[in-house]
């Protein structure tokens, strides 16, 4: 087995490096020269360490104590989000290689797909606690990375934290110069990424593994929290082979043709660490190590957020894989995912929709831009939501940003009710009247598709009973969560060839009454609630203007509910519903 992995440029990068996130001032220079001294020629850094100086102080010296080449070593480090604008990225760069008293580096890496609103801090916020985003995307920084690499700053750059979306997006950006040659994620056998390391592989993007021990020692760790190093099946891996948990840990990534950055800054340990080129897992022993998979994520951004101003902030984003925070929220997407109320090919309709309900003006337009960036098409809106006209403002944007084609996303519009001094105003037509004139909007090309939504079968067979039908609906939108699963009127539309969209998956939280279910599953309880949805093939519509939990409701697709728990989930089922005509 090599010890490096080849780069697209043809470098070769050290398959084994020393991570020094969260490796504290004061010990991170003893950390690196006993690395040096060990064999480590692979260093990974980034400016929200806030140890760069450190780090560059002990390389100097080992340089100067000609123990190492400056040639001979591979020096990462890390474009924050707060620097994306042109101007900021090559002073972001020059920053850390002052710091790191070098004059170039050999990769540079984006840290994170969502760039922030520039300032001193790292996860700027406004006075309620939102997170303020940047203007620019990751593609505008991206341009500037080239230039930093034309300049001769850096001798390659790549990202971080990206998913296989961005990743496509960012490899089909107008103009590209440069392809990144390596995306550095979360990696381990409690979320091995299968997906996502086949994908870059398959472009020649190198893949490097960071919190490869699952990171123990995070500020937010949860006592439950499950703890690699302590693994009894991975234990007796390691009594086989008279290695460590660590060592196995570490040769699990090699073996995978994945770079893996370990940290440590207690000297026998950093050796140890890199005593892992003389043993080999047999096939079996990585099929088992492979089998522990459960899309477990230690590097938790929300709870990595909170605490940003307390830690050496280095987590970030990856709408590839699967959060496992908001432990109570996504128990109801997963359980309507799996319940097979909507798989619709993806060519047709995304399974996965961004709805605009409550989502107020001034906010909504950025969560529609952050939304199209994680990669959604389907964006669900309503004239009675009185937010389309933001909506429209970011979709075109992103059109003329060439992020998305015009004729790339599916959009949902319903015409509903309205009040008069809060009296409903019953109209003489029915819908079934309605129903022709949409017909006549199909037929000038305005519409692609006519839906229903809150219809029950009753009026559905009445409509589909209608003298003279030209349309079958192709859709019905109804509330749908495990307290109303609806499985009667799920199998009647789908009995009639029409799909269903699942609203309110999450019980509606902002209302008054909100369903908490708690699920033992990994991750959380919004991505189950979600994913619930998707496995009934349902499509489903959760609502955010919160730029994580948008980026974290699209990340359903790397994991299955057993039957079980489907069983579980749809037992909950009491015919509750949020949205009455009290809503009206």
């Amino acid at each position: 087995m090599a010890t490096f992995v080849e780069l697209s440029t043809k470098a070769k990068m050290p398959i084994v490096g020393l991570g020094t996130w969260k490796s504290p001032p004061g010990q991170v220079k003893d950390a690196v020269k006993s690395a040096i001294d060990a064999g480590y020629r692979h260093f990974d850094c980034a400016y929200t360490y806030q140890n760069e100086n450190e780090v560059g102080e002990a390389i100097q010296e080992k340089i100067q104590q000609k123990a190492v080449r400056r040639e001979d070593l591979f020096i990462v480090s890390k474009l924050w989000s707060t620097f994306f604008e042109e101007g900021l990225v090559k002073q972001a760069c020059q920053k850390t290689l002052k710091d790191l008293k070098l004059d170039y580096l050999d990769l540079y890496l984006i840290h994170w797909p969502q760039g922030f609103q520039a300032g001193k801090d790292f996860v700027p916020k406004d006075d309620k606690g939102n997170i303020l985003l940047g203007k620019t995307t990751f593609l505008d920084a991206w341009e500037a990375m080239e230039k930093l690499l034309d300049e001769g700053f850096v001798k390659a750059i790549g990202i971080s934290n990206f998913n296989h979306f961005q990743i496509e997006r960012l490899l089909k950006k107008p103009g590209l110069k440069y392809k990144p040659v390596t995306n550095q994620i979360e990696c381990h056998p409690y979320l091995t990424q299968e997906k996502l390391i086949e994908y870059c592989h398959s472009k020649g993007i190198t893949v490097t593994a960071y919190s490869p021990f699952g990171s123990p020692d995070r500020p937010w760790a949860k006592p439950e929290d499950p703890s690699l190093l302590d693994d009894p099946k991975i234990k007796e891996i390691a009594v086989r082979h008279q290695k460590t948990t660590a060592q196995v840990l570490i040769r699990f990534h090699i073996q995978r043709n994945v770079a893996v950055i370990p940290k440590s800054v207690t000297p026998t340990r950093i050796i140890e660490n890199f005593q892992v080129f003389d043993f080999r897992l047999s096939d079996e022993e990585m099929k088992t190590i492979l089998s522990f998979n459960k899309n477990w994520r230690a590097c938790n951004v929300l709870d990595s957020m909170k605490n940003a101003d307390d830690i050496l902030f280095g987590i970030v984003l990856n709408p590839y894989t699967v959060f496992d925070n908001m432990d109570k929220l996504m128990v109801l997407i997963r359980f309507h995912i799996q319940r097979n109320v909507a798989m619709i090919p993806e060519s047709a309709n995304p399974t996965h929709i961004i709805e605009n309900f409550q989502s107020p003006p001034g906010r909504v337009q950025d969560a529609v831009k952050l939304a199209i960036d994680v990669g959604y098409r389907h964006f669900d809106c309503a004239s009675t939501y009185e937010n389309e006209n933001e909506i429209g403002e970011a979709i075109q944007e992103k059109i003329q940003e060439k992020a998305v084609e015009a004729g790339g996303k599916n959009f949902g519009w319903r015409t509903m009710m309205t009040n008069d001094k809060d009296k409903l105003v019953i109209s003489k037509a029915t819908f079934l009247d309605a129903w022709e004139a949409t017909e006549e909007l199909a037929d000038e090309g305005l519409v692609k598709a006519l839906g229903i939504s809150n219809f029950n079968h009753f009026q559905i067979e009445r409509l589909l009973n209608k003298p003279g039908l030209k349309y079958k609906p192709v859709i019905n939108q109804v509330e749908c969560h495990p307290y109303l699963t609806q499985e009667k009127l799920i199998e009647y539309c789908h009995s009639n060839g029409i799909i269903i969209t699942a609203y309110c998956p999450l019980g509606c939280p902002g209302r008054a009454c909100c369903p908490v279910i708690q699920v033992e599953h990994g991750i959380s309880s919004t991505q189950i609630l979600i994913r619930f949805h998707i496995q009934r093939n349902v499509v489903v519509i959760p609502k955010s203007v919160n730029s994580t939990h948008i980026t974290e409701n699209f990340q359903v697709f790397d994991f299955n509910l057993s039957d079980e728990e489907m069983k579980i989930l749809l037992s909950l089922d009491k015919n509750w519903r949020v949205s009455s005509s009290d809503s009206v």
